[in-house]
This record gives structure tokens, sequence and C-alpha cells, in this order.
């Protein structure tokens, strides 16, 4: 146990300390304004006793808001982990390996995209079941891939519009499907397209299209 009178000691040496550099700095204030060495003495305490309080204050409101900002952030990294899609199955893309070509692969590819973004945004289409939403998504996929073997092997900017897959399906005979089916499906085909820009120039300038490809077995 520590003795009383040591205590007590500090506790006195810890005031003179506070009413040293109290009355130093009430001198201080004496030099530059009308003030009376108690006067100017009393001013620095009152002003240290306002701004002890504030900065207490405000250290017990970071205390309390900073554990649940952590929380915050770990719920939304639990969210995202949490968070699951799922994918057309390859068996809708391919049986053998021959099958296995690297227009099949893009195609595979674009489709899972698009169905991704469809899981993700399902109130910006209308009610459909699991098979449907994957047949959707392969439709244009295979829109697409059409657009993107029509360009020539000098082409680099590979970008799909709306209006490019709108003319697509009007080409070929199908109904436009809605703006906002086509604004994901546009979203979606541009995300493959980056992720796999070079392997698409090589096929594209190549004319690769129909060869097999392990990116399945690696993918």
């Amino acid at each position: 146990m520590i003795p009383v009178l040591v205590i007590i000691g500090l506790v006195i040496l810890l005031l003179a300390l506070v009413l040293g550099i109290a009355i130093g700095l009430g001198w201080l204030l004496t030099l530059i304004l009308p003030f009376t060495l108690f006067e100017g003495t009393l001013l620095v305490m009152a002003a240290s006793a306002i701004i002890g309080t504030v900065g207490y204050n405000l250290v017990r409101a970071l205390s309390d808001f900073m554990p649940r900002l952590s929380n915050f952030e770990y719920e939304d990294e639990d969210d995202e982990e949490d968070e699951y899609y799922a994918d057309i199955p390859t068996s809708r893309f391919f049986k053998t390996r021959a099958e296995q070509t690297w227009e099949t692969w893009f195609r595979h590819e674009i489709a899972n995209d698009i169905y991704v973004e469809f899981q993700a945004a399902p109130k910006r289409i209308a009610p459909m079941g699991d098979r449907q939403l994957q047949e959707l998504a392969i439709r244009l996929a295979d829109t697409a891939i059409a657009i993107l073997k029509a360009k020539t092997s000098r082409a680099k900017r590979l970008e799909i519009t709306k209006a490019a897959l709108q003319r697509q399906m009007t080409k070929t005979g199908q109904r436009p499907y809605d703006d906002d089916i086509l604004n994901l499906a546009v979203g979606a085909i541009g995300e493959s397209v980056d992720d796999y820009y070079e392997d698409f120039i090589a096929v594209i300038r190549g004319k690769r299209w129909n060869e097999s490809t392990d990116m399945f077995s690696t993918g």
C-alpha cells in the first residue's frame, strides 16, 4: 500500500505545479493585457478548465463512436464475404473436351457475368426463375459474341453499347429486351471484355474462335 502521506504529497506537488503554470501564464498576460496578476491567473485557470472539459467530452465522444464505426466496417466486410452468386453450369456450354474453344470460353464468361448482374439486381428485371435468367444471360452473351466476331483484325476498341446489342438482336430477328436488362448486360459485358481484353484481341486478330483452349481448367 502507498502511504497516505506520499499520496497527499503528490497531490500537493501536482496542485503546486498547475498553480505555478497558471501564475506564470497569468504574469505573461499582464505584460500584454491590462490585467492584474490575480486576474491573469484566474483567467488562465478558467480557460484551462473549459479546455479540459471540452477535451474530455470530445475524447469520450470519439471513444464511443469508434467502436460503432469498427463494427459497421466489419459488418460491411461480412456482408460482402457472405454475398454469393450462382454460376451457370458449364454443361450449358459444352459437353466434350473438343467443344472447349475460345468462343465457348468467352461465351461462358460473358454469360456468367450477366447472370451475376441479374442476381445482384433482381428488382430491375421481371420475375424469372433461375433457368430463365440463365437462358436470358446466354442469349445476351451470344449476341455480344456475334458483335465481337464481326470485329476486324485491326480492332482495338471492343466496347459494346446498348445500341449495338439492339441492332444485333434486330438483325437476327429478335425483339430487343427492356432497357434495364440491356443496361445490366452492357455493364457485365464490359467487365468481361476488360478482364480478357488481350485474349479477345489475340483471338479476333488470329481468327482463333474455334481453337481449343485450356482456360476452363485454369479459370
